[in-house]
């Protein structure tokens, strides 16, 4: 009996001696301790509130522009979510919170629309319709306010097949920022574009840039005016087709002259336009006929040498484009070039040149696009900003040669956007912009030049099929000697 015992108190000390054991509860001891700090790391990192951002373009995550524009602030700014109490947009709450955490002058509220009818008409106008799911900003110091509607926090496209709409990027941050720059900036800048000379029209994505940019944009009738208005920022001309008169030109030059600025925008139909070249040539610039169209394959796209991505020269307006990695794409550009001889007060800034192998093709139905005789040898400028002091009033003329240089397809592709903003930016003085885009939720998609085409198509068609059957190769052989 006794020994019946001592074996049973052997094999239960045995047990809990052996290697599996103790193997066994070392790693239910190491469990432990792991569940202990991860209640630890959750514990601190609520009661910081840090969060980490793993979504897509990191949708949660406030931009370095947007934390700039914060801690330029001087003003009380409050957010007002006007949202039906329990019907908060999860996406939505986050990003307005990561404002209130980031600045001290940053708080966040919540009004109910339904409880509150009337609260957001003591800031906006009455005739504003306010939807659910919508934000108001609010200064404090000066009450300017800006109502940011739902439809705008999100950007859509339609569906052709479907006629329905679905959502390809969230906007909330650029609108958000957008209005914290209005409310905190009274001196707001106009831009009148002219009108009556058949000029192109602006599609939404540029309205949209302006709206986010906080610029006004009226129409001005040239034609019927004495004058350019005193609040005109930037005088807009885009892709004129019947030229103006001289009375236009010389009330425009009055203005240039008195330190206004101009956004001119061309295109291969302007050689026609005397008086309005003759704008392009008192800043110095001559404007060559033809389509340009380039001949080195690392700046076009591929098969389309007349869609050409020039090279980007280095500027303020061009800061935001170089520092993005973007190429501006021009279709159907024409080519500008410096006079021989400028007046010492002029000084121009190349933004955008064609290479040394482009050339101006004639002839507006040409048949190919392959060099023939009477083309015009490049390089040429296809952006240019041209700035003349005068009795210490200085004006700047910035102008692009493409008539597709600022359509919404350029606009939402391409870096044409970057371009654009910075344009605008060094035209109204203002020496910070906020450009915080719209983040996309979908694939973005990789767009290269022909040289880049044939260069990938030659790795995938040649160079990796011949590395596969060399490596295949190289095992079958060494096979065969075994």
């Amino acid at each position: 009996m006794s020994n019946l015992k001592n074996k049973k108190e052997n094999k239960i000390i045995t047990t809990f001696t052996n290697k599996k054991f103790r193997s066994g509860a070392f790693v239910s001891l190491l469990s432990l301790v792991v569940i202990v700090i991860v209640i630890i790391i959750n514990l601190i990192a609520s009661d910081l509130d840090l969060k980490v951002d793993f979504s897509v373009n990191d949708l949660y995550t406030l931009t370095d522009e947007t934390e700039e524009l914060l801690d330029m602030l001087e003003d009380d700014i409050i957010i007002y979510y006007l949202i039906e109490t329990g019907y908060e947009a999860p996406m939505f709450q986050e990003i307005a919170e990561r404002y209130d955490s980031y600045s001290d002058h940053i708080s966040l509220e919540h009004k109910d629309p339904v409880l509150y009818p009337q609260f957001a008409y003591q800031y906006i106008d009455e005739e504003t319709e306010i939807n659910n799911n919508s934000f108001l900003v609010v200064n404090n110091s000066n009450n300017r306010a800006k109502y940011v509607d739902n439809g705008e926090l999100m950007e859509q496209e339609i569906d052709y097949q479907s006629f329905s709409y679905y959502t390809v990027g969230i906007d909330m941050e650029g609108r958000i920022t957008s209005a914290i720059q209005y409310v905190t900036d009274p001196n707001l800048p106009t831009i009148y574009k002219t009108v009556g000379h058949n000029e192109e029209d602006v599609g939404p994505k540029f309205m949209e840039i302006l709206d986010k940019q906080n610029i006004n944009l009226n129409s001005l009738e040239t034609l019927k005016e004495e004058k350019i208005p005193e609040d005109c920022d930037i005088l807009f001309i885009n892709t004129p087709q019947v030229d103006f008169t001289d009375t236009e030109i010389e009330m425009i030059m009055n203005y240039m002259e008195s330190g206004g600025n101009a956004l001119i925008i061309a295109d291969f139909t302007s050689f026609k336009l005397d008086n309005f070249l003759s704008l392009l040539e008192y800043y110095g610039l001559s404007y060559n006929e033809g389509i340009i169209v380039e001949g080195d394959t690392s700046m076009h796209v591929s098969n389309t040498p007349h869609f050409i991505v020039p090279e980007v020269l280095e500027h303020d307006i061009t800061k935001n484009l170089i520092n993005n990695q973007k190429f501006t794409l021009m279709a159907f550009a024409s080519g500008l070039t410096e006079r021989d001889s400028v007046r010492s007060s002029l000084e121009i800034f190349p933004l955008l040149k064609s290479s040394d192998s482009s050339y101006s093709k004639l002839g507006q139905n040409a048949e190919s696009w392959e060099k023939e005789e009477g083309d015009i040898d490049g390089p040429f400028y296809t952006g240019v900003l041209a700035s003349d002091t005068f009795d210490g009033t200085t004006s700047s003329m910035a102008v692009y040669t493409s008539r597709m240089m600022f359509d919404d397809d350029s606009l939402k592709n391409y870096g044409n956007e970057d371009i654009l903003i910075g344009t605008l930016g060094f035209l109204t003085d203002k020496t910070t912009t906020f450009n915080v885009p719209s983040k996309s939720i979908l694939p973005e998609f990789i767009y290269v030049t022909q040289q880049q085409a044939i260069f990938w198509g030659a790795m995938s068609i040649v160079v990796l099929p011949v590395i596969i059957l060399g490596v295949g190769a190289f095992i079958g052989i060494r096979r065969r000697k075994r």
